[in-house]
């Protein structure tokens, strides 16, 4: 086995042009890429009455509605039920039993939905039966089906190939099939200080020519089922010793994944393919394993051993609160950071020599010129300023001073340079730039005739919602429309509220807005006297902006607005007559 050798971030992608990285590993083209549209998935509910076995803490043989790959459950109480799942072919043997984790293990750092349970390996089934502590209410199953010539992968990347020195050839996402499940939104980056371990939770009774395929459900599950943006994993490995690009955005970039809730914007997360509770990961995918980690870090200019400290992001799977600070070794369990018992207790005890090997691998790069790059605000107003601020350093480790800088923002196809900046004597420089649309960011200079670029960061814009003023009265039965604007646009809701005689609130109705150009209309008739409150929302649901509530007193005649206004009708545009697509309220 070689020392320790000191390997630039250019080496180190030449080296991976040369030996598998930006090549990859390719396939012909009747492989997986060209099958990917058939992947589907579906679903089947599970009512209550179905657990009548074993006194109602079974199901009897559930059948699909169409041949599956891959399973997982969404339900209440999933996490104290303890489900169990096994599957087979229509009158074939049973598969063992398999538990099913609650779901929350891994997750981005901010949630939308809550997930799923995680999803179990079936590789071609029709019936399934589950069994459980306590049968869970409200409970459905949801499948993936991979297309069947998809399971047809030409070519493997065998153990023997990876046990060559240097960079490791990585399966790239256009040959396991990722086209058809493209991500939902772009990629975000943070930065690499260490990386987790994971197992997949899936069953270790698959071949080689399978891990494509189940890669590609774990991708179509997790986008899917859990509402994520792509597969959680930033790269997975077989037991054959196979390494495949998981999440989109550049598999030597650090794009945050969701693998580690609460850590995600400062790690890697690398999934061990099977479960490996009671067995351990074979050699060869250890080996692919120790290769891959020692690439990764080696290129994020990060030692394989040692410890670093990081910053709780929180969450409901984290173990620490948010803004604890947390010691962990370069290389961690996945159960070191949340609360899960992942990657499984055998392959938990096999990351200490797993450590030692990547450090044998790769060693820690040698300094390089470096340009630094961190956002004001991961989240700035539309319009307002974003603030950027770096630092850049020679190959010496010493200030650059007088070099310009280039601030670059994420277009439809390039960066495109939004900003500049010269540096100070210290080597630290700063932009502002006004700020209309989230992306990711990164900052380029120039030191010794070279390039030298930044990480990239991403900084999402925020909604800015205003709304104009109303009448403070209005006449029984007439409508009201409530005007303003939405920036950078997206829904609007407009929700009603009436007060009630013991000085609460109760909900009246919630309507839609019509969004043209920025600007949005949400019209309505009040048929109940009474005061009412609205309130006007925008944004997403995990982060909605609500304009200050407005208050309109519905009166019965027209002489009490009149007397209200001084003896003439409010001229405000927000008073017209009913109809007009108004939404009634009211008895």
């Amino acid at each position: 086995m070689p020392g320790p050798y000191a390997v630039t971030r250019r080496r180190a992608l030449a080296l991976g042009t040369t030996a598998g990285l930006a090549s990859l590993v390719r396939t012909p083209a009747d492989g997986w890429a060209a099958a990917t549209d058939r992947t589907r998935s579906f679903g089947l509910d599970v009512p209550f009455a179905a657990w009548t076995r074993t006194g109602g803490r079974a199901t009897g043989v559930l059948r699909a509605p169409r041949r599956f790959d891959l399973l997982g459950l969404r339900g209440r109480g999933l996490p104290d039920a303890h489900v169990e799942v096994r599957v087979r072919r229509s009158g074939g043997a049973w598969s063992p039993w398999t538990p099913l984790g609650v779901g929350v293990e891994h997750a981005p750092d901010r949630p939308r939905v809550a997930g799923a349970s995680d999803p179990v390996w079936a590789g071609g089934a029709d019936e399934l039966q589950l069994r459980a502590r306590r049968a869970p209410r409200g409970l459905r199953v949801h499948f993936v089906a991979v297309g069947r010539p998809a399971m047809r992968r030409a070519a493997t990347l065998r153990a023997a190939r990876g046990a060559q020195d240097g960079p490791p050839a990585i399966i790239p996402r256009t040959q396991w099939g990722a086209a058809a499940v493209p991500p939902r939104s772009k990629p975000e980056y943070g930065d690499v200080q260490m990386a987790f371990v994971h197992h997949t939770v899936t069953a270790n009774q698959y071949t080689a020519e399978d891990s494509a395929g189940i890669v590609l459900a774990i991708a179509k599950y997790h986008r899917d089922t859990n509402g994520w943006s792509d597969i959680g994993y930033n790269l997975l490995v077989d037991q054959f010793g196979q390494i495949f690009e998981g999440r989109a955005g550049g598999v030597d970039l650090a794009v945050i994944g969701a693998q580690a809730q609460g850590w995600n914007a400062h790690s890697t997360g690398i999934a061990t393919i099977g479960t490996f509770s009671d067995v351990a990961f074979p050699e060869a995918g250890v080996a692919a394993l120790a290769r891959v980690l020692a690439w990764k870090l080696t290129l994020h200019q990060v030692p394989a051993t040692g410890t670093v400290e990081i910053v709780s992001a929180g969450g409901a799977a984290n173990r620490y609160r948010s803004g604890s600070p947390v010691a962990f070794q370069r290389i961690s369990g996945h159960r070191d950071g949340c609360k899960t018992s992942c990657p499984g207790n055998v392959l938990y005890d096999q990351l200490g020599g797993l450590r030692a090997r990547a450090a044998r691998l790769g060693g820690v790069a040698a300094v390089q010129p470096r340009l630094t790059l961190a956002p004001g605000a991961v989240e700035v107003a539309y319009g307002a300023g974003a603030t950027f601020t770096g630092t850049l350093l020679g190959g010496d480790g010493q200030p650059v001073a007088g070099a310009p800088v280039s601030l670059q923002k994420q277009g439809a196809s390039s960066y495109v340079t939004v900003g500049s900046a010269t540096t100070r004597e210290d080597g630290g420089w700063e932009v502002t730039v006004p700020w209309r649309r989230g992306a990711a960011v990164r900052a380029l200079a120039t030191v010794a005739g070279s390039p030298v670029r930044s990480a990239p960061v991403s900084v999402a814009v925020g909604t800015v919602l205003e709304v104009r003023p109303v009448a403070a009265r209005l006449r029984m039965g007439r409508s009201i429309a409530v005007t303003g604007q939405v920036r950078p646009g997206g829904p609007v809701r407009l929700r009603v509220e009436r007060k009630t005689r013991s000085g609460g609130w109760v909900r009246v109705a919630e309507v839609p807005a019509r969004v043209r150009g920025g600007r949005f209309t949400a019209r309505l008739a009040l048929r109940t006297p009474g005061l009412h409150r609205l309130s006007v929302r925008a944004g997403t649901k995990a982060k909605p902006v609500v304009a200050p509530k407005l208050f309109v007193r519905v009166v019965r005649s027209q002489a009490d607005v009149a007397r209200a206004s001084g003896g003439a009708l409010p001229s405000t545009p927000a008073a017209t007559p009913a109809g007009g697509g108004a939404a009634a309220l009211g008895p």
